[in-house]
């Protein structure tokens, strides 16, 4: 049986004490932490999370609701907790107040049971995950719409882009037929350096068709090549070439599982996102590191599905790419996947690597979650779903 923790802020003991007899009365997973005071509990809210938390108003060194202030996501206006106020006596202005800053319940002491603590717990749970859950819907679609935007636009850019390729290239592929009759009569030099020059323009166009296929794939106007495959094989044949690509400092270290299940995918998009990832993980430790690639299988259940948003509950192959570099500032987290958001100094990346990673991600109707702590490094976790001999509706949301 779960723990069930909870935290009783109240400067009267006898109060203290009632609440924990109430609620531990034929319950033996009940625990709890006590303040007294507005300072003690501070330092409880700050560092953890609660089943649920009964705030007296009157506090001898500050009222309840000033510490529901300084605790209140002024974003969101939730607290960490599911939260009821208690109060001595009734008052419709505290109660507004406690609920306006993140409270989910509010009761008076003297009207206090067993009964009614349990069912203002089950209120405050159930009120404050179905305010989360109205919280998650909501930046889901202001996401979604966001990419929607992005990926027209990109796509749009894409195609002109193309047509503009198109014609640089066939002028040098006509300069390089024609190339005999355009330096004749100039003098060797010249001639070799006319020749390294539509050499480099030629490389610098081809680069713009890579960069388009990536847009494409990034808006999925690409048609993905699936396969069914074992995920371990395509990470071996990458990993000499991980590791002659990257810095002499950072070491690739493979840690496979023996018994992992086949997936669908496409292999180019694949090794593609891989790379991407590596990449990224070395321009995160420039004093050279540990770039980890594991592969697992792993079944999410709902319990990991509410509290990850995107993704269904299923059977999946997981692979985690992993550095020792720097690490993701937590403001940065959310907009990493959005393309040509980087945070890279002008020339060193296009900001479509990361997105590219996303786009294969969702065509492949998997998953992506990152960790990350400033100094000790990134976790990028790469969920695909398992191949069970049909196409299954795992898909992701958008």
């Amino acid at each position: 049986m779960n723990q069930v923790n909870i935290l009783v802020v109240d400067d009267d003991e006898i109060d203290r004490l009632a609440i924990k007899r109430y609620l531990a009365r034929g319950a033996s997973n009940m625990n709890f932490y006590e303040a007294e005071t507005a300072e003690q509990a501070d330092s409880f809210l700050s560092g953890r999370e609660f089943d649920c938390i009964f705030l007296d108003y009157s506090l001898p060194d500050a009222d309840g609701i000033s510490l529901l202030k300084k605790h209140c996501n002024k974003e969101t206006g939730m607290l960490a907790s599911p939260t009821v106020m208690l109060t001595g006596q009734g008052s419709e202005a505290v109660m507004i107040d406690a609920i306006h800053w993140g409270a989910q319940d509010y009761l008076v002491k003297d009207n206090i049971s067993r009964d009614m603590l349990r069912i203002a717990i089950t209120k405050a749970q159930k009120v404050f995950e179905l305010k989360r859950s109205e919280l998650l819907a909501a930046e889901r679609l202001r996401q979604a719409q966001k990419m929607e935007a992005v990926g027209q636009l990109t796509s749009g850019v894409a195609h002109d882009f193309n047509n503009i390729l198109g014609v640089v290239l066939g002028n040098l592929q006509f300069l390089r037929k024609n190339f005999s009759k355009l330096i004749s009569g100039i003098n060797e030099q010249a001639g070799n350096d006319f020749k390294r020059k539509i050499d480099s323009m030629e490389a610098v166009a081809q680069r713009g068709v890579g960069l388009i296929e990536r847009l494409m794939i990034f808006t999925r106007q690409s048609v993905a090549e699936s396969k069914v495959v074992d995920l371990n094989t395509y990470i071996k044949n990458l990993h000499e070439l991980l590791q002659r690509t990257l810095e002499k400092n950072i070491d690739v270290k493979l840690n496979l599982s023996d018994t992992l299940h086949l997936v669908n995918i496409d292999v180019s998009q694949f090794e593609s996102a891989l790379i991407n990832l590596a990449l990224n993980a070395r321009d995160a430790m420039p004093n050279g590191g540990l770039l980890t690639i594991e592969t697992r299988n792993i079944t999410l259940d709902d319990g990991f599905v509410k509290k990850h948003s995107n993704v269904r509950a299923g059977d999946y192959v997981l692979m985690t790419v992993s550095d020792t570099g720097e690490g993701i500032p937590p403001k940065l987290i959310k907009r990493i996947f959005e393309p040509f958001f980087t945070t890279k100094p002008v020339g060193k990346g296009t900001g479509l690597g990361l997105s590219m990673v996303y786009g294969f991600i969702k065509q492949t109707r998997g998953y992506i979650h990152v960790d990350s702590n400033e100094g000790k490094g990134t976790k990028f976790h790469i969920y695909l779903p398992e191949y069970c001999g049909k196409d299954p509706d795992m898909g992701i949301y958008t």
